[in-house]
């Protein structure tokens, strides 16, 4: 395993300033199945799957909202249950929003109408192997253990989850590692490598999550667990123990950097004045598998570099 420090310089980039846009998502449940849409061809983000739904117009509430769109989108009349999640994204083009989805019920039998090129009711079991948008990605991961949480591993849930930030942090030229602070089964913040993007060795995932999570709780996070696809390093494990977060998850170990048992035990050190439960080894070879993925790109890069320098 590399460490995520040996990246050389990238380009910056900039996030749009702009108000992300409200969504609201209707979940049909049905013996075991949702319903899933795909887009149509001449609509923005075509032959796309999704939980059915819509923007919100000015001055609606997100119940009237979501009515409106079921009833043009599937013909339906629905009734607006509980809110089971929320998340935010960003689309590859910049575009950003704020999604809710809501448990619904319906009358009538649903049928694609505007926008829609076909429905389908989706084993849960196979909703993470259909090519939805990016908005939705987080919500299929967590919606079988929202809907039977005594059945299916919550941290295997939430690792899933951080390697989702994982994976952009690797289309953005970073490091590939993604973490998220949860408290009491809600994320309250997502993030992943900032290092090169934004030219500030401190901005690893752990820093970005626990700077975010305190946003909301202040700067001790007790109840909360992070979890983060690569072990804490020395910074952030010490990060950990001054923000008192209770519990941390991680997935690949690092030889040449970790602080959570491989070089260092900081967040279990018996000196301190905190100490944290420890789980390692979630969903480790597929956070391994990102990491030497992208170091090998890079090594494959820099040697196309070396041959056009050389004329070799």
């Amino acid at each position: 395993m590399t460490s995520r420090e040996e990246n050389p310089a990238r380009p910056l980039v900039s996030s749009p300033a702009d108000a992300p846009i409200e969504v609201v998502a209707g979940v049909f449940v049905r013996d075991g199945h949702v319903l899933l849409c795909q887009r149509a061809a001449d609509v923005p983000y075509p032959l796309r799957w999704e939980f059915p739904g819509g923007k919100l117009e000015p001055g609606e509430s997100p119940a009237d909202a979501l009515r409106r769109e079921l009833a043009e989108e599937l013909n339906v009349h629905a009734h607006i249950g509980e809110e089971l999640w929320h998340s935010q994204a960003e689309y590859p083009d910049g575009m950003r929003f704020h999604l809710r989805f809501y448990r619904v019920s319906w009358d009538g039998t649903a049928e694609a109408r505007a926008g829609i090129a076909q429905l389908r009711w989706v084993p849960l079991s196979e909703l993470e192997h259909y090519d939805v948008l990016e908005g939705d990605r987080e919500f299929c991961l967590v919606l079988p253990w929202l809907l039977d949480p005594e059945n299916v591993d919550a941290d295997d849930v939430f690792m899933r989850v951080a390697l989702l930030e994982a994976q952009r942090a690797y289309a953005e030229g970073e490091v590939p590692v993604g973490a998220i602070v949860v408290h009491h089964g809600r994320i309250l913040a997502r993030g992943r490598n900032a290092v090169e993007r934004k030219q500030d060795a401190t901005l690893h995932a752990e820093m970005q999550v626990i700077r975010e999570a305190s946003r909301h709780l202040g700067r001790r996070l007790e109840g909360c667990t992070l979890y983060v696809t690569l072990e804490p390093c020395p910074m952030c494990a010490g990060a950990i123990v001054w923000a008192r977060i209770p519990r941390v998850v991680f997935a690949a170990a690092d030889p040449r950097a970790g602080a959570c048992g491989t070089l260092y035990n900081i967040v279990q050190d018996e000196r301190l004045n905190h100490r944290c439960q420890l789980r390692g080894g979630v969903r480790a070879e597929e956070s391994a598998e990102l990491l030497r993925r992208f170091f090998q790109q890079l090594r494959e890069q820099e040697r196309g570099v070396d041959s056009r320098n050389t004329g070799k």
